[in-house]
């Protein structure tokens, strides 16, 4: 089920001079990637894809859609605009600015791991499936609530960190998003290494609560 705390999809719009950008753009074999030659256009168009990167990180409170990779203030060069089915494949080009379609997502996960394959698609042929979340395999952005399968737990202090991603038990999106976007390599707990008696304190305590969290949703 989708996470009835996000904003729903319908919210989004586009203006006018958007939507007409974003349907010529459409018409052409590279949807996303049409630069008209038209200045209003190119604007607009702009205009288009920044909103929906805006709106998507909004939606996940500044977080990767994948493994929750904090990208407030991250830019462009940490930040993809993320089309969940690759807008690369003929099947998918139509649905290249599907809001439904689309996520932000960091780049590690995006180009690593995503990249433009759809092996995550249980049935890429039949298009009447492609906005239901029983077609994919991960937990996806806008059709599944992420905290029901997969919760990134987190502390830092300084150059010390620990982060535990904790599965639910029983979902089979969780295990497979977590393997699919090699999440375990993510995970680290560098607070044993704390020097000194009040740094040593506080690391112990932010790292505690942490695994007492994970623990916990383990349970």
């Amino acid at each position: 089920m989708a996470d009835p705390y996000l904003p729903a999809l319908e919210d989004f719009e586009l203006n006018a001079d958007e939507t007409a950008a974003v349907a010529k753009a459409l018409e052409d074999d590279r949807p996303w990637d049409w630069k008209p030659a038209d200045q209003k256009e190119l604007q607009a168009l702009k205009s288009a894809k920044d909103k929906i990167l805006a709106y998507h990180l909004s939606r996940h409170s500044g977080n990767c859609c994948y493994c929750r990779l904090n990208l407030n203030g991250a830019g462009p060069y940490m930040t993809d605009r993320e089309h969940i089915l690759p807008k690369g494949k003929e099947v998918y080009k139509p649905f290249s600015y599907s809001i439904w379609n689309l996520a932000a997502a960091c780049k590690r996960c995006n180009m690593q791991f995503k990249r433009s394959g759809d092996a995550f698609v249980v049935d890429p042929d039949d298009s009447t499936r492609f906005q239901d979340s029983e077609n994919y395999r991960f937990v996806h952005p806008n059709f599944d609530a992420y905290g029901k399968h997969l919760i990134r737990l987190q502390a830092q202090a300084d150059t010390k960190n620990i982060v535990i991603f904790v599965k639910t038990p029983g979902s089979e999106k969780a295990t497979y998003t977590h393997d699919f976007f090699a999440l375990h390599e993510l995970q680290v707990d560098s607070f044993d290494k704390a020097q000194g008696l009040e740094e040593e304190n506080l690391e112990t305590e932010l790292a505690a609560k942490v695994r007492a969290l994970a623990k916990e949703f383990d349970q």
